[in-house]
């Protein structure tokens, strides 16, 4: 069984990143476990949130919904007080319980910043194998249509594209993997680059819905926005500290994504 971490400081992005952490549980069948890092006396009605996927904060939303879905997976849901936890001890409950996926909502302005948790989500995705989704505090958690991998096709991971086929299959998405060449590389040949595609990636991914975007914008913030903007992209995934990562934030992960970066971002560890 999949289980989902999802980091909670009882902020606005947090109450988001929790539904949508909800609504992607539902559908690839997941358990949630919400990691509170500042202390609260109260935790989750997990009756209320098991019924109305929908979480404010603080409390739950009111439990006399009419939404409920009886032939639908409802996530079994837990708390767990983190706010002592250091980085090791915290990647170590990752680890050791196997945790598929991090959840963790990210403000929409750097000067709305004002979380008391001292949670340094960089440390903790240094230490792990699973993957950390940052969700936009104003980002509406919908069903992912397009999945879009930035990677330069020499160095993407086969593992990375079996997990994300994966993650869109229950969805029935589209899952591209947008071949950039990296900083400094040279462009690839067309031909060759989908002779790769076919030969290592095709043959090791059944997904019907996968496919090759090469892509010859190298100023690689135009290249994201046509991503998301023209070709409505709803989830973007890089490797941290990896070559197009580092072009676009640096070394470290963002405490806000750029304006017209308005969709979801899936940072694997390097």
């Amino acid at each position: 069984m999949k289980t989902i971490l999802v980091i909670n400081d009882f902020s606005a992005e947090a109450a988001n990143a929790i539904n949508f952490a909800f609504s992607i549980a539902k559908k690839v069948k997941a358990d949630i476990l919400v990691a509170d890092t500042v202390f609260c006396s109260r935790t989750i009605e997990v009756k209320s949130l098991q019924l109305a996927g929908s979480y404010t904060g603080h409390e739950a939303t009111d439990p006399e919904v009419t939404s409920f879905e009886p032939d639908a997976y409802y996530p079994a849901i837990n708390n767990l007080d983190v706010s002592g936890f250091s980085e090791d001890e915290l990647a170590g409950l990752i680890i050791k319980n196997g945790i598929w996926l991090m959840v963790k909502g990210i403000s929409a302005n750097a000067h709305d910043i004002a979380s008391d948790s001292h949670l340094n989500a960089q440390g903790i995705l240094n230490r792990v194998r699973c993957p950390l989704l940052l969700v936009p505090e104003n980002f509406k958690p919908r069903d992912f249509e397009r999945l879009t991998y930035v990677a330069d096709l020499r160095y993407c991971r086969l593992q990375i594209v079996k997990y994300l086929a994966e993650l869109a299959a229950p969805y029935d998405a589209l899952l591209q993997i947008a071949n950039i060449a990296a900083k400094g590389m040279p462009e690839m040949d067309v031909n060759y680059s989908k002779v790769l595609f076919n030969e290592i990636i095709g043959l090791n991914i059944q997904y019907d819905n996968l496919l090759l975007n090469n892509i010859r914008e190298r100023d690689l913030k135009k290249a994201i926005d046509v991503m998301v903007n023209a070709l409505h992209t709803d989830l973007l995934i890089l490797v941290n500290h990896r070559f197009h990562f580092e072009e676009v934030f640096g070394r470290y992960l963002p405490d806000t994504l750029p304006q017209n970066m308005n969709v979801p971002l899936l940072v694997f560890p390097c």
